[in-house]
């Protein structure tokens, strides 16, 4: 006899339907490390220098995304490491990300999907390159020797359009 507990299960609308409303965005960064302690960067149109990583697509877990995102950005393949770090944008577009280490394991650096550059940089210029305030603290949690994983949680602060836009850190836990 099973201990399970059956769920009634509820049809979900689909996502080009009425009904469907986004709730939450889940999506993969990678923090790749090359032999000589590297760290791989893109650089995209709109956001500059930042870490290869994207959106988790319906059906695929989090170490296949991140798989994915790296090769289709990058051109390299990687070993996926440990969970570094996790972060929410709590504002009206909710968004989560999953921040890993790995480890590059194939493949030479080259701009693919999304990215018009991508090459490797020593860890300090690598944080000096990534001007986005959020992503920046993405790189400097996974680059610390603190084995746990961190968890920000932020929203965008309101502006009049004119200035870049900036960021409040509400929420900072250590696990």
């Amino acid at each position: 006899m099973s201990d399970a507990i059956p769920i009634p299960l509820r049809p979900h609308p689909r996502p080009d339907s009425d009904q469907y409303e986004t709730l939450q965005i889940v999506g993969v960064s990678a923090v790749v490390c090359d032999a000589d302690g590297r760290i791989l960067l893109i650089k995209t149109a709109k956001a500059g220098w930042e870490l290869p990583g994207g959106r988790v697509e319906q059906g695929e877990d989090l170490i296949a995304a991140l798989k994915r995102e790296v090769q289709e950005e990058t051109g390299c393949a990687i070993e996926v490491g440990r969970l570094t770090g996790v972060t929410s944008n709590v504002g009206a577009q909710s968004v989560t990300i999953f921040k890993f280490r790995c480890r590059h394991t194939a493949g030479d650096p080259h701009p693919g999907d999304d990215s018009i550059e991508a090459g490797w940089f020593a860890p300090d210029t690598a944080v000096g390159l990534v001007t986005h305030p959020v992503e920046q603290e993405r790189l400097k949690d996974a680059l610390t020797n603190d084995r746990g994983v961190i968890y920000r949680a932020y929203r965008s602060v309101p502006n009049d359009g004119q200035q870049p836009e900036t960021y409040e850190m509400f929420c900072l836990h250590r696990c």
